[in-house]
């Protein structure tokens, strides 16, 4: 495959032996693809500078496997600055669609969606009404969108002062008397549906329930960057 110029983002890199990168990229037009970026340590003026995550660039690769070569990076705009919590937020969200998202797939929506919640991020907009949007949207694109209206087996539309479970292969259901699981009312339900009108308790309610749909398509996969906010919470507390 020879790629010319398409619209990208680096989600992670790392060294690659003594002058390269691995980058995990994220196209419009390729979706994900792995690319090692040869040489570029060891330049003088470095493209390095410029392959880091948040910066909007086009890029250009050739190859026929699964890791393929980057022959040219150029920065489109300027690089989006996240900062403090929205910084953590921005490492959570490209350690989501690494783990997500499979190779070579096209997702432009997803595309839109990532472009969306980076800005959001910039602006510093509510962080967890930004963070749960961007994940419902990322599910939905992803084949496994949440049916939010109506009971999974009965159809029954879901009522505010209710409170249901959710199975992520099923869908809703109404909440038993003596059920152990977490479970949501349908006022957040509804927060969520209609993405309005969240506060601090339907938020709290929404982030258990994506963690919990999300790690169901993560199967074992663990996300580090949870673990590094639960860390610096833990330190801020201290």
């Amino acid at each position: 495959m020879n790629v010319e110029f398409t619209s990208a983002f680096i989600l992670h890199q790392r060294p690659y032996r003594e002058t390269s990168l691995l980058l995990d990229v994220f196209s419009e037009q390729y979706g994900r693809v792995s690319l090692i970026a040869k040489g570029v340590r060891q330049k003088k003026r470095s493209q390095a500078g410029i392959l880091q995550i948040y910066q909007p660039l086009m890029l250009s690769w050739l190859g026929r496997s699964e890791l393929q070569t980057m022959t040219t990076a150029e920065a489109v705009t300027a690089r989006y600055q996240l900062t403090a919590e929205s910084a953590l937020c921005g490492l959570y969200i490209n350690e989501l669609m690494v783990k997500l998202l499979p190779l070579n797939i096209a997702e432009p929506e997803i595309f839109k969606a990532y472009e969306t919640v980076l800005l959001g991020l910039q602006d510093e907009e509510n962080t967890e009404v930004v963070l749960r949007l961007f994940e419902k949207r990322l599910l939905m694109h992803l084949g496994y969108g949440l049916v939010l209206d109506h009971e999974a087996e009965t159809g029954q539309l879901i009522d505010e002062s209710l409170r249901y479970t959710y199975q992520a292969d099923v869908g809703l259901a109404l909440a038993a008397d003596n059920n152990r699981q977490p479970t949501i009312s349908g006022r957040s339900l509804q927060h969520l549906l209609l993405e309005q009108d969240f506060d601090q308790h339907s938020l709290k309610e929404i982030k258990q329930l994506m963690r919990s749909v999300i790690q169901f398509y993560l199967g074992d996969k663990q996300l580090k960057s949870r673990q590094l906010f639960s860390e610096l919470q833990h330190y801020a507390k201290g």
